[in-house]
């Protein structure tokens, strides 16, 4: 009997190692380790809409290889599940989850008759996706929800944020995006509303409720699209930003007039808001060389988002860039806004939360489909590769700037850095991936634009998500684990098919700012 009940604790024992194997650092028995590190700073870095083609497609283009990438040493690496609890747009007042995800049906190669969707595992993964504002709730908050909630339940009730608890930690907060400061994913990380669509509610709260130091993205009025003064258009161009109906979509024009009024105090401040515009004055923030004191509202002199709006006939072409088009040059880059946010955040003897958004690789990848009705842009008939990558390039330039801070100014003892996405888009994969089912993205080479395509759905998917974490608590993400995809680890081979729960990035930054 006895030697029954050894054999049955080298197998429990055998089975815990199993899970929490693979070279990361990880707990094993409370009893045999030391506590986990308590993060002062945690930054957590969200490419929105990136697929693991959109991933690879660009870290072939910008690096050579996905390999070479800033987080690709990241010692916690994981899959991620992103569907919600419903695709409702309004609460259904009940907590039964009626999406979910099932690895057999995700990878099933079996053909169909569509054109669009040529195996069954891409019909299974493009029905009821995720939308940002459910998928940033279950990141920010840890509930899954119907799509459009801004951190509320199914039961239309308000629910707390891990900024919150950043807050009540004595933190410095701040979010930092590519797009509208009031969109779904900020605003999950800076308000609560019943519908992502009530834009000027959430812009008021996360100005005034006093849980942020710092916000920066588009949506302030005065430019369009290309960056060019409202009172300075040319002819042939996009008056977004500028006319009646969209200069004041993101932001009240009651709001704005006091923000540049100094009439906008948040709660528990004694500081208005500093308003920076200009480029300069970005650049500034970022090396060092201008300091605020008080909250920073930043938005860029444009209009939805920093380039992947932008239209060719006013900015002009160049060839160095995936898309073949210049970039707006009055704009600064999301990793020098990411910079002069760390650089103003990490005052806080504290520390502080970041959460940095790579808004518009979204904006692009619906682009899959021209007809979608998530049209933000300037989608013509043919997808946006080249933009999508250029804003991944974007993002993983602020996650380089980000990990260069750490190991210069800080240490990963002390900090915390997350990389993620909160959904796929378009199901980027191979150029022959209607044939060839999940067919993994050629890598053609540093700086030769490899060949790809898109489920042309002009939506969202419930693929699974790459995650990597590296630093103080990252370890944490190993007792998260939902179960082995070995689809995953066969089709992308990102890691060993581990996946986890988009809740479970709340669950490990809660655990690890309050345990």
């Amino acid at each position: 009997m006895q030697k029954k009940h050894q054999l049955f604790a080298l197998s429990i024992l055998s089975l815990s190692l199993l899970l929490v194997g693979c070279g990361q650092q990880h707990l094993v028995s409370q009893n045999t380790t030391k506590p986990v590190a308590k993060p002062k700073n945690i930054i957590v870095l969200i490419n929105d809409g990136a697929g693991v083609g959109t991933w690879d497609a660009t870290a072939n283009w910008q690096y050579g290889g996905r390999e070479k990438t800033p987080y690709a040493n990241f010692p916690a690496k994981y899959a991620m599940t992103t569907y919600p609890l419903n695709t409702s747009k309004s609460p259904t007042n009940n907590s039964d989850s009626v999406v979910n995800y099932d690895p057999q049906q995700a990878w099933d190669t079996t053909p169909t008759q569509s054109e669009k969707l040529a195996v069954k595992g891409y019909e299974y993964l493009s029905k009821n996706p995720t939308d940002s504002a459910a998928a940033g709730t279950a990141l920010a908050s840890g509930k899954k929800t119907f799509n459009n909630a801004i951190n509320y339940d199914n039961y239309g009730n308000p629910v707390d944020f891990i900024t919150l608890t950043a807050k009540k930690e004595g933190k410095a907060t701040g979010v930092i995006t590519t797009v509208p400061f009031s969109h779904a994913t900020p605003a999950a990380f800076g308000a609560q509303n019943i519908s992502r669509n009530n834009y000027h509610a959430i812009s008021n709260q996360m100005l005034s409720q006093g849980h942020l130091d710092l916000v920066m993205g588009t949506g302030a009025p005065g430019y369009n699209v290309n960056g060019t003064p409202c009172e300075a258009l040319a002819s042939n161009e996009s008056k977004v930003g500028c006319d009646e109906k969209t200069r004041s979509t993101y932001l009240s024009s009651e709001d704005w007039n006091k923000l540049t009024k100094g009439q906008l105090v948040a709660k528990n401040n004694a500081f208005a808001w500093n308003i920076i515009r200009d480029k300069q004055d970005f650049e500034a923030l970022a090396n060092g060389s201008k300091v605020y004191t008080g909250p920073i509202f930043a938005s860029p002199k444009i209009a939805n988002t920093l380039q992947q709006a932008r239209q060719v006939a006013i900015v002009g072409k160049d060839g160095k860039n995936p898309s073949g088009d210049a970039y707006v040059k009055t704009v600064p880059t999301l990793s020098v806004m990411t910079k002069g946010a760390i650089n103003h955040l990490s005052k806080n003897p504290n520390g502080f939360f970041l959460m940095v958004e790579g808004g518009a690789t979204d904006w692009s990848a619906h682009t899959s489909s021209c007809s979608s009705q998530w049209n933000y842009g300037t989608c013509t008939n043919e997808p946006e590769y080249g933009r999508l990558m250029e804003e991944t390039k974007d993002f993983n330039d602020a996650v380089k700037a980000t990990i260069d801070w750490v190991e210069k100014n800080s240490n990963w003892n002390e900090t915390l850095v997350i990389v993620t996405t909160d959904h796929d888009n378009g199901m980027p994969m191979g150029a022959d991936a209607n044939t060839k089912p999940f067919q993994l993205i050629e890598n053609k080479g540093k700086g030769n634009l490899p060949k790809f395509s898109f489920r042309p759905t002009g939506d969202h998917s419930n693929a699974l998500v790459p995650l990597w974490a590296k630093g103080a608590g990252s370890e944490r993400f190993a007792h998260q684990v939902k179960g082995i995809d070995k689809g995953y680890a066969k089709y992308t081979k990102m890691n060993d098919g581990r996946y986890i729960d988009n809740t479970d990035v709340f669950n490990v930054i809660d655990q690890a700012l309050t345990k």
